[in-house]
């Protein structure tokens, strides 16, 4: 299996990186491309909801 890595750049900002984490946790779970949007994860995201809390909501199965 091809791994695609990420190396952020100084210029991505933390909703940047917590958009991205969630889209490859949701493809790892078998979700397609566009199944959440960035206007979805801005509010939980500025209300400081984990990664974790996100994708448990969404019924990604975290942790496994």
């Amino acid at each position: 299996m091809d791994r695609m890595y990420y190396f952020p750049s100084k210029n991505d900002s933390g909703f940047s990186t917590f958009s991205r984490r969630i889209n490859e946790q949701l493809q790892l779970g078998g979700f397609d491309d566009g199944f959440v949007d960035d206007e979805t994860l801005l509010p939980l995201y500025r209300m400081g909801e984990s990664e974790t809390y996100v994708l448990s909501a969404l019924g990604c199965p975290v942790g496994m």
